[in-house]
């Protein structure tokens, strides 16, 4: 008989909300499910099975922004699981499979990330073999009623024709009556009638925690209905979060287990002495044959939000959501940088920058954050302090800036990442920035709408500066520096507003759309600003094959300065020609990237094109900046090479028409935020 997930059907709820903890009626039915978990079953009742699973283990860099992750290792897994009519159990790892997709030393999970949970959990909780968390008390354990308060927060009920009668699930809330003990935080389900556990979704107190590396721990069990009355395991998520606990950087290790268990067979025939063997065994990797897998070893990367094509990513934004509810559990104040460049830099504004800084968590859902750093070349000092406040249901985040001499640049794209621009600048003397500073205060507030979509606001107020001399002192510096390109001086105060919208939930297919617009105020005139773009992705699931297209599109009207319109030409926009040699108020661009795996990991084979034009160009910013309209369409096409799983590339374009031959070297853009 196939079986009934717990929310398959759900009718009105049954019952109202219970704002009250510990209500009789909780009460009630949580003694109900401990005396069910406690008490072996008779035997007209007792059930033995063996059952398959199968799922995946993935390793991934998670930005603390919700942005796009950055995947480093996929495992996939096969299970038989056994269950006698004693109630002992018993699981048979029959294959193992995996592939890097960064290069990660070589490490071996805990044995739970391989294995089903197959009894909701024993009287005291383990995740990672009791390494992550251990001795928390189960709330439907003997421990239960000492430890955490309860209240009934919803009711949904499952039916189904060829059930006798509907059943009614109740979800329970838990809540420790100490959060400085070892405790779980979370919501458990259970049948009205029998107390049987339907389903548990938890987090844990920061006190759970073993590891002093762990920033979170997520737990999702769910039970399936078989034979009309048995709730057995159906599919778990276990995700484990670590960041280095003295250093606050954007970006933590994410370890997401998944298993689904299905094709269960009950009253098997074993052989006598089955369950006396070891509790796990496992075959080592790449011992079984690929045929013992049901799904491709990346074919679920889309629906976790992890393939290259998971840009709407509705699962990572579910758990942007669920972060915002949980509490921590590394050290409140710590050192912080934000990426690698915001402690070492080079270009010929600041010359040599070097900064730091800390961070601070005062409470849930708050964090402060400040940036401090000195600018060799004009010797002064810059800094910013940031704050961010999420709402209990994460659905809303309020973000503030303060800075001064914050280092900016012209648009509308950057041409590289901080690091590789300073490695470019002291090597070869070539600074792909035209920098100015601004000091001022910045406020938004983003919220997500429905699925996918997102809307933020914001305004600010800032004075702009230009750079007081040229750095020039990079090993290749001469000749090939570019002089710096004077920039508008003053006050600018506006307000924008952006709608993002993702699509998701197709395995080799995303796209995501944007809409930006922006008024201010600037040299006592008013000017308006509007930007679009939309970013499609295509990939194999395999990865092996990739396509990115993006097209873009913006116009300026009124009073702004020079540095705000905009640029395009050479690296980051249109190579094969001058950079940023063209410049005006009106620009659209779009860029395309195909990309064959040669030999997966090692070697990598990328075909680039592009076209782009600007137009309505000041005569103002014809001679400051020395650039021109494009005159109709520039485009550009090109081959590439990329090694060490995409990290390293080397591009050469041909600029179209009337364009030169260019050489490029870059990263991967998925580690720019990190650079």
């Amino acid at each position: 008989m196939a079986p009934f997930l717990c929310a398959s059907v759900v009718g009105p709820p049954a019952l109202a909300q219970q704002p009250e903890f510990d209500a009789p009626v909780v009460l009630s039915l949580v003694r109900q499910a401990r005396e069910l978990r406690e008490s072996p079953p008779p035997p007209s009742a007792s059930v033995s099975y063996k059952a398959r699973a199968e799922g995946h283990v993935y390793f991934y860099l998670d930005r603390d922004d919700g942005g796009e992750p950055v995947p480093m290792r996929v495992d996939q897994v096969a299970v038989d699981l056994f269950r006698s009519a004693d109630g002992r159990t018993r699981q048979v790892i029959r294959a193992l499979r995996r592939q890097e997709l960064l290069p990660v030393q070589d490490f071996r999970y805990y044995i739970d990330r391989l294995t089903a949970v197959q009894n909701g959990f024993g009287d005291r909780i383990a995740i990672g073999e009791g390494r992550d968390v251990r001795d928390v008390p189960h709330p439907l354990g003997s421990e239960g009623e000492d430890t955490y308060r309860y209240r009934i927060v919803d009711s949904l009920t499952v039916s189904a024709p060829t059930l006798p009668r509907p059943i009614r699930v109740y979800e329970i809330e838990v809540h420790p009556r100490d959060e400085a003990v070892p405790a779980l935080v979370g919501s458990v389900f259970v049948e009205a009638d029998t107390g049987a556990l339907v389903r548990m979704v938890f987090t844990f107190t920061p006190a759970s925690y073993v590891d002093p590396r762990s920033d979170r721990i997520m737990v999702r069990l769910e039970h399936a209905l078989w034979e009309e009355t048995l709730w057995l395991p159906y599919r778990q998520v276990v995700e484990v979060r670590r960041e280095i606990p003295q250093l606050d950087l954007p970006v933590g290790s994410v370890i997401r287990a998944t298993l689904q268990v299905t094709g269960y067979e009950f009253d098997p025939l074993m052989e006598p002495g089955f369950f006396q063997g070891p509790r796990v065994t496992m075959v080592p990797y790449g011992a079984a044959d690929s045929t013992e897998f049901r799904t491709g070893l990346m074919d679920r990367m889309a629906e976790e939000g992890l393939s290259p094509v998971s840009m709407a990513r509705i699962e990572a934004e579910v758990r942007r959501q669920a972060r915002a509810r949980l509490v921590s559990g590394l050290p409140r104040v710590r050192v912080h940088a934000d990426a690698f460049s915001s402690v070492l830099r080079a270009n010929r504004a600041e010359g040599v920058h070097f900064g730091l800084g800390m961070s601070f968590t005062p409470r849930d859902r708050f964090r402060l954050q400040t940036l401090a750093g000195y600018q060799s070349a004009p010797g002064t000092l810059s800094g910013t302090l940031s704050g961010r406040l999420g709402t209990q249901h994460g659905l809303t985040t309020t973000t503030f800036e303060l800075y001064a001499r914050r280092l900016q640049d012209a648009g509308p794209r950057t041409a590289a990442s901080g690091a590789v621009n300073t490695l470019s600048t002291l090597l070869r003397g070539v600074d792909y920035t035209d920098p100015y500073f601004a000091s001022g205060l910045r406020l938004a507030i983003e919220r997500g709408v429905g699925d996918g979509a997102s809307i933020t606001i914001g305004g600010r107020v800032e004075e702009l500066s230009g750079a007081t001399a040229l750095w020039a002192r990079g090993l290749g510096s001469g000749a090939d520096q570019r002089p710096l390109r004077p920039v508008g001086e003053g006050v600018f105060a506006g307000a924008d507003g952006e709608l993002r919208y993702r699509w998701a939930g197709v395995p080799t297919w995303g796209a995501e759309a944007a809409v930006h617009a922006g008024m201010g105020r600037w040299d006592g005139g008013g000017n308006l600003t509007v930007l679009a773009r939309l970013d499609t992705r295509l990939a194999a699931r395999d990865l092996s094959r990739r396509v990115n297209l993006k097209v873009e599109a913006g116009a300026a009207w009124g009073a702004l300065p020079q540095q705000m319109l905009f640029f395009v030409g050479g690296r980051g926009t249109l190579p094969g020609h001058g950079f940023r040699a063209f410049g005006g108020r009106r620009f659209v661009l779009a860029t395309g990237e195909a990309a064959f795996a040669l030999r997966p990991g090692w070697l990598t084979a990328r075909l680039l094109a592009g076209a782009g034009a600007v137009g309505a160009t000041p005569d103002a910013l014809r001679e400051d900046w020395s650039v021109t309209p494009t005159e109709g369409l520039r485009a550009y096409a090109g081959v590439g090479l990329s090694t060490l799983y995409d990290i390293l590339r080397i591009d050469g374009a041909w600029g179209l028409p009337r364009g030169s031959f260019e050489v490029i070297l870059s990263i991967d853009p998925r580690l720019r935020p990190y650079l």
